[in-house]
């Protein structure tokens, strides 16, 4: 009589063996639960922008303040989510009474779908109900996940607060969603760094942001390149100094009141610029000038595709927007100057921050003149489109045809000699 031992080793072994291979497949699938998604259009980008201005007001007052959402706001914050996450796809709707949440990802040869669901009123974050896969998981398992991404991304490093203090309370009915949220007054450029991989100094930003500004109230000097100059100059030939530089170039260049970059930092704010400062421009205009080193700060401080999306998302806005969102010289309309601006600030950021390039990037931007920033043959492209004309020429920024069109625009750039 052979040893039941063998045999229980072998269903032991057959049982590891179902778990291991059972398990991917019950949380995974051959398909997307959620339908790839067309870019978000200009119509869709100018409602999430007046959301965001909505949501940005209680920075100022300290007080929360109610944002009503609707299928189709949702849709539009679906499109740029998606965007941002590519290859992910976000899918956010309501549906009697229920919010539903569904993401989808590309896994090897399958899908990790996941689905979450809330109703009700909550203060604070809502209990979910998450699946995913085929595998619904339970309320604590659920509540760790959540505290788990909170950890990851609202750490005490990350200069964002509890998900909590931010949106305090919410209320799904029947055909929208209620929210009351607060927003922190933190620097959004740290904030935005919390979405990447990067960490930004800001005691040595500070330093070298007020240094910047003695500097251009003894010597004023209105040429973005000189300020880049000055920026470099004043940090160590490092990644690391390098993205000092760009972020306090973009505060002198955008200046910190205007642009709500650094919150309530009392540092940056004792060393504010007078009101009556020689503005810093590009080929003489301020707007093309702060394009270009705010898509240079967002890159260095988030390290992903925010940075190129927010200066697209922002044009898109312009073709709805009544008003100049930047400048009183900025056209209403999508700009490929402006663009442009964007795409050469990214670029160099990328090139100044790259261990392998950073040192031949910053002697060239040493001796850098304004058409090495951007050169001159960029201020002949398009200036203002219409949604209608650029939708007509352009489609949409998944279009074959925009997308062309910034390719054609990199390898100018590249042909100045900013790659």
């Amino acid at each position: 009589m052979s040893s039941p031992n063998p045999r229980r080793r072998l269903v032991l072994i057959a049982l590891l063996l179902a778990v291991v291979i059972g398990l991917p497949l019950l949380a995974t699938g051959g398909s997307p639960w959620v339908e790839e998604k067309r870019a978000a259009s200009g119509e869709q980008v100018a409602a999430a922008k007046e959301l965001a201005q909505t949501a940005r007001s209680s920075r100022e007052t300290g007080k929360p303040v109610s944002l009503t959402l609707n299928n189709p706001d949702l849709a539009a914050l679906s499109a740029m989510a998606s965007q941002g996450a590519a290859p992910a796809r976000v899918d956010a709707r309501i549906e009697d009474g229920v919010l539903t949440v569904t993401g989808s990802r590309p896994l090897l040869w399958r899908w990790l779908n996941i689905r979450a669901q809330t109703s009700g009123t909550s203060k604070g974050l809502p209990e979910w109900r998450v699946q995913i896969g085929a595998i619904p998981l339970p309320g604590w398992l659920s509540r760790w996940g959540l505290e788990q991404l909170q950890q990851r991304y609202v750490g005490k490093d990350s200069g964002l607060p509890p998900l909590d203090t931010i949106l305090r309370k919410l209320t799904v009915e029947q055909e929208s969603v209620a929210a009351s949220v607060l927003l922190p007054k933190g620097s959004l450029l740290v904030h935005a760094a919390a979405t990447g991989t990067s960490t930004l100094d800001e005691k040595e930003i500070s330093r070298l942001y007020c240094r910047l500004v003695e500097a251009q109230q003894a010597k004023p000097a209105k040429s973005l390149a000189a300020q880049v100059r000055r920026a470099l100059t004043a940090t160590e030939a490092s990644p690391e100094g390098h993205r000092t530089a760009i972020i306090a170039l973009a505060l002198i260049t955008a200046t910190p009141e205007r642009m709500h970059l650094v919150g309530d930092d009392a540092a940056l704010k004792a060393c504010a610029p007078p009101a009556n400062m020689t503005p810093i421009t590009l080929h003489g205009r301020a707007d093309w000038a702060m394009h270009w080193a705010l898509s240079a700060a967002l890159e260095t401080a988030t390290g992903n595709r925010l940075g190129g999306l927010i200066g697209e998302w922002k044009e898109l806005a312009d073709t709805k927007a009544g008003a100049a969102m930047l400048a009183p010289e900025d056209p209403s309309g999508f700009s490929f100057v402006d663009l442009a601006s964007d795409r050469a600030g990214l670029l160099t950021a990328r090139r100044l921050t790259d261990p392998r390039h950073f040192a031949k990037t910053r002697a060239r931007l040493l001796k850098a003149s304004e058409n090495t920033l951007l050169p001159a043959a960029a201020l002949n492209l398009n200036d203002g489109l219409t949604d209608a004309q650029f939708v007509a020429q352009y489609g949409a920024l998944d279009d074959p045809r925009y997308q062309a069109k910034v390719r054609e625009i990199d390898a100018m750039l590249r042909r100045g000699g900013i790659d």
